[in-house]
């Protein structure tokens, strides 16, 4: 990248990069600024168990392989709040029911990617600590797999639980995602932006749409192995404009296969995520925010997050 981009990239204050945006920004919709995320975000620590959404054929033998699916499965090496520290506003999650009746007490869910993860409740509570800290600061929560749901457990206790998190700093109020501009959740007090991949009717106990953006994400998927095919994928997704009524996710990360796995199963994602990155980054810094405009960008997602990844998203704004 060029040297003056470098450099003022490197006076980012990442704890409070969205309270220090320009002021010409601060009525534009979120979904027009760009905003750096994680892809499960919340892979930095999994367990030894299987978690609901791994093959039944790996089930099965998941603790003779455990340290190979682990690397394939562990996506970030840093907690929600480095993440947050870094300047990460998007999380990307999926969630499946506790079966563990002795953390049921502690929370009725937990995150999941072929392994079971930390529970929801303490991870929302550890951005809840960071977003006391900085009251301008704002996230989007991006609840998009389910496992394992049931009447007792479900959707709405899900959703309760975000409400009882954040309380008063959860968006209720805005009806439409572009009514929700900087200034608009500042004058009310508002930081956490609740994104969910289900049809509302699914929510019984939440059925005013009102500050509870349901399937309001639009985040195509490359589902490809190769780095190359990842890029024409992006090239493509870019090259017309995207609606602003909808958050609009990039998604910069490989999906191995079970070929690719196969051929190098002592390799991991992290190993991965260097190269994919290191061209990500290069082909961010040809874009710019607005993804209502051709190379224009809105939230931008990858494994393994660093601060040049964040960075280069976040000065994006500043184009």
């Amino acid at each position: 990248m060029a040297t003056g981009f470098q450099a003022s990239s490197s006076q980012l204050q990442h704890d409070e990069w969205m309270t220090n945006l320009p002021e010409r920004l601060h009525d534009e919709p979120i979904t027009k600024i760009a905003i750096p995320g994680t892809h499960d975000s919340f892979a930095y620590n999994l367990t030894r168990h299987a978690g609901p959404d791994l093959s039944p054929n790996l089930r099965r033998v998941s603790l003779l392989i455990y340290p190979i699916i682990k690397n394939w499965s562990v996506t970030q090496d840093r907690t929600f709040t480095e993440q947050l520290h870094m300047g990460v506003r998007y999380f990307d999650l999926r969630v499946c029911r506790t079966t563990d009746k002795s953390l049921q007490s502690k929370s009725l869910f937990r995150f999941t990617h072929g392994l079971l993860g930390n529970l929801v409740s303490e991870g929302l509570e550890e951005i809840n600590r960071y977003l006391n800290k900085h009251p301008k600061e704002i996230i989007l929560l991006d609840f998009n797999h389910f496992y394992d749901f049931n009447d007792q457990c479900g959707h709405d206790q899900l959703i309760h639980l975000v409400h009882e998190t954040f309380g008063k700093k959860l968006c209720t109020t805005a009806r439409t995602i572009t009514a929700c501009t900087l200034n608009y959740l500042w004058n009310n007090q508002q930081q956490v932006i609740l994104l969910y991949e289900k049809h509302a009717d699914q929510c019984t106990a939440y059925m005013d749409r009102i500050g509870h953006f349901f399937q309001i994400c639009q985040s195509p998927w490359p589902n490809t192995p190769r780095i190359d095919e990842l890029f024409l994928f992006l090239d493509e997704l870019v090259s017309k404009s995207q609606p602003i009524t909808c958050v609009n996710v990039i998604q910069g990360q490989i999906t191995p296969d079970g070929g690719s796995i196969q051929s190098s199963p002592f390799s991991s994602l992290h190993a991965i995520a260097k190269e994919t990155n290191r061209q990500l980054i290069e082909w961010l810094s040809h874009r710019k925010r607005d993804p209502s405009l051709v190379d224009g960008i809105n939230v931008v997602i990858c494994d393994f997050a660093d601060p040049l990844f964040t960075d280069t998203v976040i000065m994006l704004n500043y184009k």
